[in-house]
C-alpha cells in the first residue's frame, strides 16, 4: 500500500470520528488529519506537540508505541473527567501511528467493566 492510499484509507476511517486523530511520526510530524482535529486548527506538516500547553505532552507514549510496535494507551484527567491517550502503530508501516484521546472534545459514558478490560489488554 503506497503512502497516499494509507492517507485515504485513514481519512476514510477517521473523518466522521468526532475527536481529533492524527497520524504522526516518532518525531511529532503530523502525516494527516481527521476533518475534527482539521476544526480545531491542526494541520499537517506541523508537530502535535505545538497545540496545546506543554505540560499536555508530557505523557505522551508515541516513541513506546513506535518502538515496541505495539498499541499503548494511557487515562488523564480531561475536560470532563477521565480520558483516554492512544497511539497505534500502523502494521504495514509501524513508523506511522495514529493518535488520538477520547473524552477531549465530549463527554462519554463510562462503562467500568468495559474501560478497565480494554486499557489493560493494550
Amino acid at each position: 500500500m503506497t503512502d497516499q492510499e494509507l492517507i485515504q484509507a485513514f481519512h476514510a476511517m477517521w473523518d466522521n470520528f468526532p475527536e481529533a486523530v492524527m497520524i504522526i511520526l516518532k518525531n511529532r510530524e503530523i502525516i494527516a488529519v481527521n476533518k475534527s482535529g482539521q476544526e480545531l486548527g491542526v494541520t499537517a506538516g506541523t508537530k502535535c506537540s505545538s497545540y496545546g500547553k506543554p505540560e499536555q505532552h508530557k505523557g505522551c507514549l508515541a516513541n513506546k508505541a513506535a518502538d515496541s510496535k505495539q498499541p499503548v494507551c494511557i487515562t488523564y484527567q480531561g475536560p470532563f473527567g477521565k480520558a483516554y491517550g492512544y497511539w497505534l502503530p500502523i502494521p504495514e508501516k509501524p513508523e506511522w501511528i495514529i493518535h488520538f484521546g477520547v473524552g477531549s472534545r465530549f463527554e462519554y459514558p463510562e462503562h467500568p467493566a468495559v474501560s478497565a478490560r480494554y486499557v489493560q489488554q493494550l
